[in-house]
């Protein structure tokens, strides 16, 4: 294990060293300057209820992202979301553990689930261990709502709070996200990014060139949980409050939908899926007054249709996006961007000329 660290840092610092030379480097130095000056032009709500949200799903999403490279699957993602949410939180209650400390230690207590859910399930097949990890965070509500007394899950609780809201939480959390995010493409791009891949495209070829196969998925696995916990712990101190619904299945959807539409094991789609159903979310509840006069007397018993409308536009662009755009919504900006290049290059040769 301590070998393997070893040539995983070592991985990391050579693709870093590749990346800061590339085109990509730029783009994502752009990106970076851009999240840290848009709040600023911005509503004290939009920052913190908005981009704070579209950031913390952004990390959210891309662990899920991670353990797709793997070539596994979760459909119960929601419980280290929520693993990672309730440990940081009291441990900072009950223990007094430092919040930003316990933010840590609650990922790091998510990632010992997933390394124990693992150990039992990683040799099952994608789907299988999927429906595992469902079936894990049906028992994790259960037992969080039978030691309702320790837990307080079933009405919630106050989260104690790194820092104030606003600028400074959201600056805090921006940080801590890119950090993550990083170092999740460099895991990616590593020969341990090379084995996962591997594993994905096909596992018994893999296995037939000496990939320790349940290792790599193992890896994938923890790696995911981990920074799914971090994730939790985020966004109970955004919310500022944690209560068992953070368990729902619909938590448990999301990061796949946001990878999907966005674009799957790339490292920029689950950002885009992040910020276009979380604007869904924010903003199409303003239009709800419009929809209700529109469509409301076309459906009478139904007394605000704006939410169905939503889940239903969202629903559609969803099989719009998987069957028209497999790749995701990134697969379409990469092609504009191409075009765009190709274009320039034609001017360029025929200023030349």
């Amino acid at each position: 294990m301590q070998r393997m660290l070893v040539n995983l840092l070592g991985s990391i610092k050579t693709e870093f060293l590749n990346f800061s030379h590339s085109e990509k480097f730029y783009f994502v130095l752009g990106a970076i300057a851009i999240g840290a000056v848009i709040p600023l032009f911005l509503s004290e709500y939009v920052v913190g209820e908005v981009l704070t949200t579209m950031i913390i799903f952004a990390l959210y999403a891309s662990s899920w992202n991670l353990l797709a490279y793997s070539g596994q699957g979760s459909l119960g993602h929601a419980a280290f979301l929520g693993i990672g949410g309730f440990a940081s939180a009291l441990l900072a209650i009950k223990l007094s553990v430092p919040p930003l400390f316990g933010l840590f230690l609650g990922s790091l207590f998510s990632a010992a689930i997933g390394l124990l859910i693992g150990l039992a399930c990683v040799r099952l097949k994608a789907w299988f261990l999927a429906m595992v990890t469902f079936g894990f965070s049906v028992i994790i509500v259960t037992l969080i709502s039978q030691f309702d007394a320790i837990m307080g899950g079933i009405m919630g609780f106050p989260t104690p709070l790194l820092v104030e809201r606003g600028l400074a939480f959201y600056y805090m959390t921006f940080a801590l996200v890119a950090a993550s995010i990083f170092v999740m493409y460099l895991v990616m791009k590593s020969k341990m990014g090379l084995a996962f891949r591997a594993i994905h495209e096909n596992e018994l070829e893999a296995k037939m060139i000496g990939i320790d196969t349940a290792k790599y998925r193992l890896l994938a696995f923890v790696l995911s949980t981990f920074f799914a916990g971090l994730a939790g712990g985020l966004f109970a101190q955004s919310i500022r409050y944690i209560q068992v619904s953070v368990f729902d299945p619909y938590y448990s959807f999301l990061p796949l939908m946001m990878a999907v539409i966005g674009g799957l094991r790339t490292m920029e789609g689950p950002i885009i899926g992040s910020v276009i159903i979380v604007s869904i979310d924010s903003f199409l509840p303003r239009i709800d007054p419009i929809l209700q006069g529109l469509m409301g007397p076309l459906f009478p018993s139904i007394s605000n249709v704006g939410p169905p409308l939503r889940l239903l536009s969202l629903g559609l662009f969803l099989v719009i996006v998987v069957i028209f755009f497999p790749k995701g919504v990134t697969s379409l900006l990469h092609k504009v961007y191409s075009y765009f290049r190709t274009n320039e290059k034609k001017v360029d040769n025929n200023d030349g000329n």
